[in-house]
């Protein structure tokens, strides 16, 4: 009985939310940059004399595209693309390794005021990438996963701003190199910011 009594007090505030939010047929297309083009810098010293210095650069771009079967949950695909380029100024290699996902997503999003929505968004599928370094190169493939938790602002109907906090993960398997099959995991958080527009 009490459930029921706490379902039926909330559903006012539900119904209020939802009243706001996209209706089923809606086609949404995002795109997001993980506050890209970061660069970092490395200087590690032992008494005075450097032993590390290096450049760190990081471009990085997605894009979703999502239709809405309900007001609250959309389908769809995700692409992002990553470069990392890591400068060793002391011996004056480069490094550059490029990682491209794309796969099915699926977002779960509820409006919390006319303005204002809340969102998940999970996605799965095929990661790749190259690595270069010392003039020696390298491909592989694997499983790839992005997930998504943040909140958008609508200034207009059709277009909303987006910012979420983001965990990256891959498992990615390269060609043999010299009789070795390397094999590479990477994951993250990052912070990402966006722009979505709404069909």
């Amino acid at each position: 009985m009490k459930k029921l009594l706490v379902a039926l007090a909330m559903f006012p505030l539900v119904a209020a939310a939802n009243e706001h939010g996209l209706a089923p047929g809606t086609f949404e297309l995002s795109g997001t940059t993980t506050l890209g083009f970061n660069s970092t810098s490395s200087d590690i010293k032992a008494d005075g004399v450097s032993m590390d210095k290096t450049d760190t650069s990081v471009f990085a771009l997605g894009g979703n595209g999502l239709y809405y079967v309900t007001p609250n949950v959309a389908l769809g695909g995700r692409i992002n693309y990553r470069n990392q380029t890591i400068k060793d100024k002391l011996n004056g290699t480069e490094t550059t390794d490029k990682e491209l996902f794309l796969g099915p997503a699926v977002q779960v999003e509820t409006h919390v005021a006319p303005e204002f929505a809340v969102f998940g968004l999970l996605a799965l599928g095929y990661e790749s990438a190259s690595v270069e370094a010392g003039g020696l190169s390298a491909d592989g493939s694997g499983v790839g996963l992005n997930l998504e938790a943040g909140v958008k602002y609508f200034p207009v109907k059709h277009l909303s701003f987006d910012a979420a906090l983001a965990y990256d993960y891959a498992s990615i398997n390269y060609d043999s190199v010299g009789g070795v099959t390397p094999k590479q995991t990477i994951s993250g958080l990052g912070f990402n910011v966006g722009l979505s527009v709404y069909f």
